[in-house]
């Protein structure tokens, strides 16, 4: 028997997508998940994307995370005026 200990798992890399592969992920269209985007305190459960050039890259583990627990979501209106 060895008494050293078990090595630590490696970390765990997060999946990375495009506002369209997000979108899809998510079932709406990628112009909705820009809008979302746009209003960072409206969309609280959303995670925020990082820059990559021009273009936007999403966590999709963190947006399945926020799919899967919608009881951390709170209750958001997708209209203007709200």
């Amino acid at each position: 028997m060895s008494t050293e200990p078990a090595p630590a798992p490696p970390p765990r890399l997060h999946r990375w997508g495009s506002t369209k592969v997000a979108a899809a992920h998510l079932g709406v269209h990628p112009e909705v998940l820009r809008r979302w985007a746009r209003q960072p305190g409206k969309h609280t459960w959303l995670s925020k994307p990082i820059r990559v050039g021009k273009e936007f890259r999403w966590d999709i583990d963190a947006l399945e995370k926020a799919l899967t627990n919608p009881d951390d979501q709170p209750q958001e209106r997708d209209d203007e005026t709200g």
